[in-house]
């Protein structure tokens, strides 16, 4: 069996589960608009390798367009585009993989085990952020600066610490606190600068220090109120 056959697979069992959660979508890709601005995605993916695939918790919100594609469709985001996502495993936390082979059994037991996790964990995920604008409203400019490596609610990290900022400054100017997201807008240029700056002295090419302004200009436009 092949990912794309797993993908079926999953349509019989764990498509049918989701959905009677008020979820929308199919195969490897589920989504549920929220009325409180957020958008909850699940999505599944085969692995580069094969044989296996990782699933992912994550939310994005209808007021700002996909991270990765530009959408403004929420219907169409995708975990891939989000800022705050979390990798579902059995036990809660770290990475893991769910095997499929060409076993029918062991094939439908570890979309089970998929369920479960999800049942599990990946509810818990998503009722952290159920109470919107909250964790967010509580986040200072100040938090960020104090932690190399800040976690939303004390356990969520963002890779991209410069988009988390960008992303508090969206959201305060969404929820109408437009000096708090000027803080915002002024500490993540300060980051992507700095980072800009450190890169100009790894990478001397013409080329790389083309795509280092690149960097610099993006980001000035994206932290521009």
């Amino acid at each position: 069996m092949n990912a794309s056959e797993f993908k079926k697979l999953t349509n019989k069992t764990f498509a049918i589960n989701i959905r009677q959660l008020g979820w929308n979508g199919n195969g490897f890709h589920f989504y549920k608009i929220e009325p409180n601005h957020v958008v909850s995605i699940f999505g599944i993916q085969g692995t580069w390798m094969g044989g296996s695939v990782c699933c992912e918790t994550a939310i994005h919100f209808d007021f700002i367009a996909d991270m990765g594609y530009g959408k403004i469709d929420v219907k169409k985001f995708s975990y891939a585009g989000c800022i705050i996502r979390q990798r579902l495993s059995p036990k809660g936390e770290g990475d893991f993989h769910w095997k499929f082979n060409d076993n029918p059994e062991e094939n439908l037991k570890s979309i089970n085990q998929i369920w479960s996790a999800f049942e599990t964990h990946g509810l818990k995920f998503y009722s952290d952020f159920e109470n919107f604008p909250k964790p967010f409203d509580s986040i200072k400019p100040a938090d960020i600066e104090r932690s190399k490596n800040y976690r939303i609610l004390d356990k969520y990290y963002v890779i991209n610490q410069i988009e988390l900022v960008w992303l508090l400054k969206e959201i305060n100017i969404f929820i109408g606190r437009r000096e708090t997201a000027y803080e915002f807008a002024e500490l993540g240029l300060r980051m992507a600068l700095k980072h800009a700056g450190s890169m100009s002295l790894q990478f001397k090419g013409k080329k790389a220090q083309a795509d280092i302004q690149n960097y610099r200009d993006t980001y000035s436009r994206k932290f521009n109120i």
